[in-house]
Formats: C-alpha cells, sequence, structure tokens
C-alpha cells in the first residue's frame, strides 16, 4: 500500500482470480443476480460519494448511460435515492446534472450494543446517521434483557413513522458467537451462554436480526465508515483493547469469520510460556500483557502504597495526562506488549492499515511512538513498515456503529455467489 494526497492506495490494481468457488453454496450469474450487483454498486457509489450526478455514477462504475438510467430509474421508484435539487452550470453552458443521494429515510436500522455493565439501543436511517439512542444496565438473565431490548424496539418504531420500512437488527456482542446459528456463546466478562440471540430478538421485533462480537463489528464499522484515507483500504486489523483484548480481521473488504465463526481470538495466543495462567486455561497470553486489565494491575503494583487507587483507564488516562509517572509507566509498558503482539499480527496478516480502539487511546501520544517502534523493529517484511497504525475513527462505541453497519452491510454489500 501506498500513500498519496493523504488517502492509502492499494499498491496492485491487477485483479487475481485465486479464490476456490463454494461449490454446496454456488450461485450463478445470472440476468438477476448480475441486476442486483450493478443495483448494489450504484448504492455503494451513492453513499460514499453523495450527492454525485450520474454522468460521475458512470465514470466511477464503468456502466454505459443506459443501464446507470434504468438502474437509477428502479431506485427512485423504490424511494431508495432522491434527486438533490440541481447541479452546477456545465462550463458550455448546458443543463445541469441533477445530483442523487440515498434516502436517510428509506430504511431504519436498529443496532444494540451489549456489554458486561452496560448495552445501548440505537436507531440510525439509511446513511447509519443515529437518530434515537438509550441506555440500559446490561441484565445477568439474558432471556428477560432481550425481551426489554425488544419491547424498546417496538417503541421507537412506533414513535418514528417516517422511516418507510426498518431493515433489521444489528447485535455486537462481548465475546464468542455463531452466526449460523444466531447464538451467543459465551464470554469471560458477560454471565450468559449458549443464548439464542437472534431467536429471542426475531420472536420479540419480528424484524431479521444479525449478531456478531464487539470486535468484528468495530472492525465493520472502520472499514465502512472510518476516516475518508482508508476508503481505498481492503485489508484491515483492528485491536480492540478492553478488559480483555480481541480482534477483528477484514480481508479483501469483508470480515474473516473462519470456519467455527470464531476467529479474532488473538488476545489468548501465549507471548510467554511461562507467564501467569490465564482464564482461558492457557498461560502467559497477549491479554494478560496488554489488556485494560493488565494494564490497571502494572499501575497498581508501580504505584504501591502511597498512589491514587483508581478502577478505570479513563481515570488513569488521566493520570498520564497530569503528569503521573506511575501511570504513565504503566501505559508505556502495555504499548510495548501491544506492539509485541500486533508485530507478530502483521508477520501473519500483512494488513494495510492496523486500527487500535479502547480507552487507551486516548493517550495515544504515549503509546503510539512505542507501538511503531516495536513493531519496526521486528517486522519481517520491509514493505511491512509502511504499515499504518492508527487510533479508531471513533471517540465513542465504534461497535455501537459496527452493530448499525451490520444491518446496513445486507442492504448494500456485493451479494455472494460462490
Amino acid at each position: 500500500m501506498t500513500q498519496k494526497n493523504g488517502k492509502f492506495h492499494t499498491s496492485h490494481s491487477r485483479h487475481r482470480f485465486t479464490r476456490k468457488p463454494n461449490l454446496d453454496d454456488v450461485k450463478a450469474a445470472g440476468h438477476d443476480m448480475l441486476r442486483l450487483v450493478n443495483r448494489r454498486i450504484l448504492l455503494n457509489i451513492l453513499s460514499d460519494r453523495q450527492p454525485i450526478s450520474r454522468a460521475e455514477i458512470a465514470k466511477i462504475s464503468g456502466l454505459n448511460k443506459a443501464t446507470i438510467s434504468t438502474i437509477t430509474s428502479e431506485l427512485l421508484k423504490d424511494f431508495c435515492i432522491v434527486e438533490d435539487g440541481s447541479g452546477r452550470t456545465t462550463p458550455i453552458g448546458g443543463k445541469p446534472p441533477t445530483p442523487l443521494r440515498l434516502n436517510a429515510k428509506r430504511f431504519g436500522l436498529f443496532g444494540v450494543d451489549i456489554r458486561a455493565d452496560e448495552s445501548i439501543l440505537a436507531l440510525g436511517d439509511f446513511n447509519n446517521r443515529i437518530v434515537a439512542r438509550m441506555s440500559f444496565e446490561t441484565g445477568s438473565n439474558a432471556s428477560s434483557f432481550l425481551n426489554k431490548i425488544g419491547k424498546e424496539i417496538r417503541k421507537l418504531r412506533g414513535k418514528h413513522h417516517s422511516f418507510i420500512e426498518f431493515a433489521g437488527i444489528g447485535v455486537s456482542l462481548p465475546g464468542l458467537v455463531d452466526n449460523h446459528t444466531g447464538k451467543f456463546l459465551l464470554s469471560v466478562v458477560l454471565p450468559w451462554r449458549d443464548v439464542p440471540v437472534v431467536q429471542l430478538l426475531e420472536k420479540a421485533t419480528g424484524l431479521p436480526v444479525t449478531i456478531d462480537n464487539s470486535a468484528r463489528c468495530s472492525a465493520l464499522a472502520e472499514i465502512w465508515h472510518g476516516k475518508a484515507q482508508y476508503a481505498h483500504v481492503r485489508n484491515l486489523l483492528y485491536v480492540s483493547v478492553s478488559t480483555g483484548l480481541a480482534c477483528g480481521v477484514v480481508i479483501d473488504g469483508g470480515l474473516y469469520r473462519g470456519g467455527n465463526n470464531t476467529a479474532g481470538q488473538f488476545g489468548h495466543i501465549p507471548i510467554n510460556v511461562n507467564g501467569p495462567d490465564c482464564r482461558c486455561g492457557q498461560r502467559g497470553c497477549w491479554d494478560l500483557y496488554a489488556s485494560d486489565k493488565a494494564t490497571l494491575k502494572r499501575y497498581s503494583e508501580m504505584r504501591g502504597t502511597g498512589g491514587k487507587r483508581i478502577s478505570t483507564m479513563r481515570k488513569l488516562v488521566e493520570l498520564v495526562d497530569s503528569g503521573d509517572t506511575a501511570a504513565t509507566d504503566a501505559i508505556r509498558e502495555t504499548a510495548r506488549y501491544l506492539g509485541i503482539g500486533i508485530t507478530g499480527l502483521i508477520n501473519g496478516l500483512d494488513p494495510e492499515v492496523v486500527v487500535i480502539g479502547g480507552e487507551i487511546t486516548k493517550a495515544w501520544g504515549v503509546i503510539e511512538p512505542i507501538i511503531v517502534e516495536e513493531t519496526k523493529r521486528n517486522l519481517l517484511a520491509p514493505r511491512s513498515h509502511g504499515i499504518a497504525i492508527r487510533p479508531s475513527a471513533f471517540e465513542v462505541r465504534p461497535s455501537l456503529k459496527g452493530a448499525l453497519t451490520l444491518v446496513q452491510n445486507s442492504l448494500l454489500s456485493v451479494p455472494h455467489m460462490g
């Protein structure tokens, strides 16, 4: 990947057809499928570049003007897009083009971000802009809590009549999920196990439900709605630093979930086989050295009996800002361990961008040089030294944005064909 005009571009432009089709789930690209693919391409261009004229869409997509005219007419008829007044007059004085944009009220998207202590329910529009949001204390009884969320979703549907249709619900969860069965399997921070989240919420709301874990939702939010300079990035690694460590991996523009839907649990890769016991049953896991829990424990040991007792990363970062030596040293040590783990992941995955999320990024000026130096010292491929390492584009709850994006993704992504 190279950087030009502040934006990142992939270093190769040739298509490489190396993907083996799944013959158990292959779909022939007939007329209807090609039509749907072209329709989704146009919706994506509109979402990314709106307002935009038909001529500009044709130039970007490579589709001819007749095809563009046909598809935009269908989208206007379906109320998916709207004409946005008149554009600027052309240099030769011709009729100005009519810009198009997504109809924000065509679809309402619900997102639920569940965490161990507090959960947030949000309603977004077709552009993924949040129009309503509320928070709840997360209940220990999964069934009753999800029924409560379902009741609040029904209330929001009743209040927001301006939406033509509600497309579905995306749910971000702090642990292992099975996307195929719609179950939340387990978590070290939330006392839920084998919960049929999709079944319960669909029954409570009558809407389709999609679930994923918080790290993958955050990665999805970054690739769809992150900084403009990542617009051309297709391969991204998201490192979520919170009570534990988890990662979301985007490969060729799509989330990588693995064969059993558990991909991304890199926090439980041992970096010290003689280290302390981990709650997962192994020893010396990365989680034990670079998570918020590890950082707070490190600070507690460094401050001794005279320092200030704190229990959150937000407070620790405030101490760093105030010049507290023990707090600064604790976070610097965590940054070193983050660099060690990220180096291994870059060597193995070769992402174009690494994004780090969590409260620790509020101390970016302290941790960024250490992480970068650690990776530069240990990366294998010389080209990997140009990989960007950045804080999340979202200051608060990227996983909530990702939950909404799970629904938006179902409306905009190009269909799977095998």
